[in-house]
């Protein structure tokens, strides 16, 4: 049994951090620039600022330095989406429905496969660190290294199997293109930044690489863009400023981070990870099903479609979700407060975000056929039955994720992971029974659906979690 008291690693640990903000468009957390990086001292055992012990903030302090963060977090992630769904939107005119499909179809697969081989160390290494239980000079270079052997091993894999896919060979291009995309995903640092209080900053600096993506977009492309050119340019811009944020971190840990005897270590982060990577990859698993499901069974023109729907709601997610990320610390000192304090917070929070389902839902389907038309024109028209579900589907998304969070706080992870496995086996079997009768429509309202019932579960589990110190009693 898993108890509230149970230690992790060397010592009780009061923190869980967790990357739940997987995005339909492929973008992972890890696109940075590394031209803008502040320059306080290097960090030895740097974790986020909290009162100490006994001496808890006022509550307005409180709430205006979150706000304050929030607010910073959310301007710069409005700015850059905004201008990134203006480049996309043009990107997809040129490219057309059926191209957009392909390499939306590479991008959720590469997706999942970079949650495969995260192994949920990122979010022990955010734990650690503000536990004060590892240093973070120890975690970079053990991280660094053992990702940097899982690229070069996902770039050896993909060069034996891409030749093999029975595909057109510009489509296996795609593919191929996919993998080395996804070798640099591998070597994610978006943790770093989480460890370090740096999410607003990590916010801004993730928005210069979809700004100048779009700009790429703007000027380069032109009606007929050849199939893959949208992965080519993601691709490019990911692996310059990944090598350079990389580059910037080992500056600050004034040593190479490639470092062999470090593995021990990351080995003892993935024993311990199991249950949250087990869940991620789940989770990751229901959110990206139905893009390639609808790819499978209904053609790239229907997965078109449905990929260009999902980019605007994957503009909005990313506001949500670090929303939810600034909060999760908070979370955790609910936990500490008192009893019924983080079960009376977490059901406002949940109501609150249930409410703005509904209102989403009701309003994007009003607008919808104009909004779609203006986006990206008449061929991509039937994107306008499906976004106004992907959409409302966030809303109950976040809110799941704080419940889940909950859980984490209470060293439940493995009844996390009861919540999301039921969830992903009836999404399956009915995408797989309603997509060909019903087209992308089916699936929207399925992922809508999935993520209704996850927010069931994890809220009934999060409620019996809560009730059983009072039973025991």
């Amino acid at each position: 049994m898993n108890s509230p008291q149970r230690a992790h690693g060397s010592a009780r640990v009061p923190a869980r951090a967790a990357q739940l903000c997987v995005a339909f468009d492929g973008r992972a957390g890890n696109h940075a620039a590394f031209g803008i990086m502040d320059s306080v001292s290097p960090e030895t055992s740097t974790a986020p600022a909290l009162p100490a012990a006994g001496q808890p903030a006022a509550f307005p302090d409180r709430v205006g330095r979150f706000a304050r963060a929030f607010g910073w977090a959310a301007f710069w992630q409005v700015l850059g989406k905004l201008i990134g769904v203006i480049g996309l939107s043009y990107a997809y005119r040129c490219l057309g429905s059926e191209n957009v499909g392909v390499s939306g179809t590479v991008l959720a697969t590469v997706m999942l496969a970079q949650v495969v081989l995260d192994f949920g160390l990122e979010i022990v290494a955010v734990r650690h660190v503000a536990a004060g239980t590892v240093r973070l000079e120890e975690l970079t270079p053990a991280l660094f290294t053992l990702r940097g052997l899982l690229a070069g091993g996902a770039l050896l894999v993909g060069a034996v199997v891409v030749p093999w896919l029975p595909l057109p060979a510009p489509v296996r291009w795609v593919w191929w293109w996919g993998v080395v995309h996804l070798a640099f995903l591998t070597a994610n640092f978006s943790w770093y930044f989480q460890a370090t209080d740096r999410m607003p900053r990590f916010s801004l600096l993730q928005n210069v690489t979809a700004i100048a993506t779009s700009l790429v977009f703007l000027l380069a492309f032109r009606p007929g863009q050849r199939l893959g050119s949208d992965l080519v340019v993601t691709l490019t811009l990911n692996a310059l400023l990944t090598a350079g944020v990389w580059l910037w971190i080992q500056r600050r840990v004034g040593r190479g981070l490639f470092r062999p005897a470090a593995l021990p270590l990351a080995l003892r982060l993935f024993r311990e990870a199991r249950p949250t990577w087990v869940f991620n990859l789940l989770y990751t698993a229901l959110v990206n099903l139905n893009l390639p499901l609808c790819a499978l069974l209904l053609g790239d023109r229907a997965a078109g479609h449905f990929r260009s729907a999902a980019m605007l709601v994957a503009a909005v997610q990313t506001f949500l979700s670090y929303f939810a990320l600034m909060l999760n610390p908070r979370i955790v000192r609910w936990r500490a407060a008192g009893p019924g304090v983080l079960q009376r917070r977490l059901w406002a929070l949940t109501g609150a975000f249930g409410v703005a389902a509904g209102l989403c839902l009701g309003g994007l389907w009003l607008v919808r056929v104009p909004l779609v038309r203006l986006l990206w024109g008449e061929d991509f028209l039937p994107a306008a039955t499906v976004l106004p579900q992907l959409m409302a589907a966030k809303f109950l998304a976040v809110a799941s994720g704080l419940l889940v969070w909950g859980l984490f706080a209470h060293y439940r992870e493995w009844r996390a992971v009861a919540c999301v496995a039921p969830c992903v086996a009836v999404a399956l079997v009915f995408n797989l029974w309603l997509i060909p009768r019903h087209g992308i429509t089916a699936a929207a309202w399925l992922y809508f659906g999935a993520e209704g019932l996850l927010l069931a579960l994890t809220f009934l589990n999060l409620n019996r979690v809560e009730r059983a110190p009072a039973r025991t009693a």
